[in-house]
């Protein structure tokens, strides 16, 4: 059984001479244990320890690609929430604007009104002014007499 390859013997006595420290099979190599384990390790360690190195670099430029991804939908995210804020904010204020700005209004008309009601009736202001001063002047003495049977 002849063959062109280095790894396979040339015949059958000699896969059968393989007996000691072999498997018995007509592939084993016809080399000591100590010699294929030093002959071949060092490019095969060499080729796997570059083909690890470019796993683990393959997989950190995936791992850092997908960490900047994040980050920035993050940064995106962050961004528009903020935005999101101020125009919240900024209805909020103006919301506020527009109640302040009625109050406003309505207090001017009231003090407009009150100002005509004095010089239309003032017998009748003065009674109104009178009876509003007795009924604080009475609040204000029932509070501060409660207030100091508790001290």
């Amino acid at each position: 059984m002849q063959s062109n390859s280095s790894n396979t013997p040339t015949d059958t006595a000699d896969a059968q001479a393989n007996t000691a420290g072999s498997s018995g099979s007509a592939w084993s190599d016809s080399r000591e244990p100590s010699q294929t384990s030093q002959g071949s390790q060092p490019r095969d360690d060499g080729a796997s320890m570059r083909g690890a190195r470019e796993d683990a670099d393959s997989f950190g430029r995936k791992a850092a690609d997908t960490a900047q991804s994040y980050l920035q939908d993050a940064r995106t995210t962050a961004s528009a929430t903020v935005q999101a804020g101020k125009e919240y904010a900024q209805d909020a204020v103006n919301a506020a604007g527009k109640k302040i700005d009625s109050v406003k209004d309505g207090a001017t008309n009231l003090k407009q009104r009150g100002l005509q009601f004095a010089a239309d009736e003032p017998m009748k202001a003065v009674a109104y002014a009178a009876a509003g001063s007795a009924v604080l002047t009475a609040v204000l003495l029932i509070w501060m007499r409660g207030r100091s049977q508790l001290l």
